[in-house]
C-alpha cells in the first residue's frame, strides 16, 4: 500500500560526485568518485518513487560507494519515469493540521490534496511497486549485472520505499530463470512499499538463504510494525534468530519515532529521523561490507 509519507520528506543539500552513463540501455548513476571503487562487487540501488530526480538518492549512493569501496549503480528504471519531487511540499501542506471550522484552510487543503493526487495517481497506475511493469525490469537488470561480474565478485541490492519492494523480492530470485544459484548475495531494504507482509519478508530470507537486512520505521503506514514483527517472530520460530542457524542470516531493526521514508528523506527538524537516517546508512554499509 502507499501512504502520505511516500511523497513527503526533506530534500538533502550537497553535490553528487558520481557520473551518469548508460548500462544495459538504462540511464544509470554510477556513485562515488569515478575510479575510486576498490572492489568489483556491485550494489544496485533501487530508489524511492523520486528516482534520480531527488538528489538524496545520489548522495546516499555516493556514501555507500565511499564507505564500502564497491561499485554502486542507480538505474533510471521506474516505468514511465520517477515522480517529481515537486509533490513533496504539496503533501506537507495537505498533512498540516487545519481546524475543522477553518473554512478557507479546509478549502486550501482540499485543493492541495487534489493537486497531489494529480502527481501520485498516474505514478501508481504505471509503476505500482509490486506490478510486473516495475519488478520485471529490475529483475532483468540485476541478472544482467550479475552475469557480467568477474569471478569472485558479488552482487548486493539496496532498496527504499518503491525500491524496497524490489530489493526484498529480488532476494528470492535466481541468477537465471529456473536455475538454483541465488541472484543476490546481500540485500538491504529500508521502509519498503507494496509488500505482501509478512510473507514476502519470510520468503526473501528463507527461500535461497540470502542475507537480508531491513530498516523498519516504527510509524510506517505502508508497512505496519505489527507485520514486520510477525515476520520476525515467524522467522525465529522456523529458522532461528538470523545469526547463521540453519544457514540463515537476517537482521530486522525497528527505528522508533520515525516514519516512512526516513532513511532517504528525513523530515526537516526531526532529530529522530536525522539520527535514524545516519544509523540506517551504517546498518546498510556494515551489512554489505560483511557479505560482499
Amino acid at each position: 500500500m502507499a501512504c502520505p509519507d511516500c511523497f513527503r520528506g526533506g530534500k538533502a543539500t550537497g553535490d553528487p560526485i558520481g557520473d551518469i552513463t548508460t548500462i544495459h540501455g538504462l540511464k544509470t548513476y554510477v556513485a562515488g568518485k569515478p575510479g575510486s571503487n576498490t572492489s568489483e562487487s556491485t550494489i544496485i540501488f533501487y530508489t524511492d518513487a523520486f528516482g534520480l530526480d531527488l538528489v538524496n538518492n545520489k548522495l546516499l549512493a555516493d556514501a555507500y560507494a565511499t564507505a564500502t569501496g564497491f561499485k554502486v549503480l542507480i538505474p533510471d528504471i521506474i516505468p514511465g519515469g520517477p515522480m517529481s519531487p515537486d509533490v513533496m511540499p504539496i503533501m506537507d501542506e495537505v498533512m498540516e493540521p487545519v481546524g475543522l471550522l477553518n473554512v478557507p484552510g479546509q478549502l486550501k487543503r482540499a485543493f492541495k490534496f487534489f493537486q497531489a493526487v494529480s502527481y501520485f495517481a498516474p505514478f501508481f497506475w504505471r509503476a505500482f511497486p509490486s506490478s510486473k511493469n516495475s519488478f520485471t525490469p529490475c529483475l532483468d537488470f540485476a541478472r544482467k549485472i550479475k552475469a557480467e561480474l568477474p569471478q569472485g565478485a558479488k552482487l548486493g541490492v539496496a532498496g527504499f520505499c518503491w525500491g524496497g519492494y524490489q530489493s526484498i523480492n529480488l532476494s528470492a530470485q535466481t541468477t537465471t530463470e529456473g536455475g538454483s544459484e541465488k541472484l543476490i548475495d546481500a540485500s538491504f531494504s529500508a521502509h519498503p512499499s507494496g509488500l505482501n507482509a509478512p510473507a514476502d519478508v519470510i520468503n526473501a530470507i528463507t527461500k535461497l538463504k540470502t542475507p537480508v537486512s531491513i530498516a523498519h520505521a516504527e510509524d510506517d503506514f505502508a508497512l505496519p510494525t505489527a507485520k514486520i514483527l510477525e515476520a520476525e517472530a515467524t522467522l525465529r520460530q522456523q529458522v532461528g534468530a538470523g545469526d547463521g542457524a540453519n544457514g540463515v542470516h537476517y537482521q530486522i531493526k525497528v527505528y522508533p519515532k520515525v516514519g516512512h521514508g526516513f532513511a532517504v528523506r528525513a523530515k526537516p527538524g526531526s532529530n529522530e529521523e536525522a539520527d535514524g537516517a545516519d544509523e540506517a546508512k551504517e546498518q546498510a554499509v556494515e551489512w554489505f561490507k560483511k557479505w560482499l
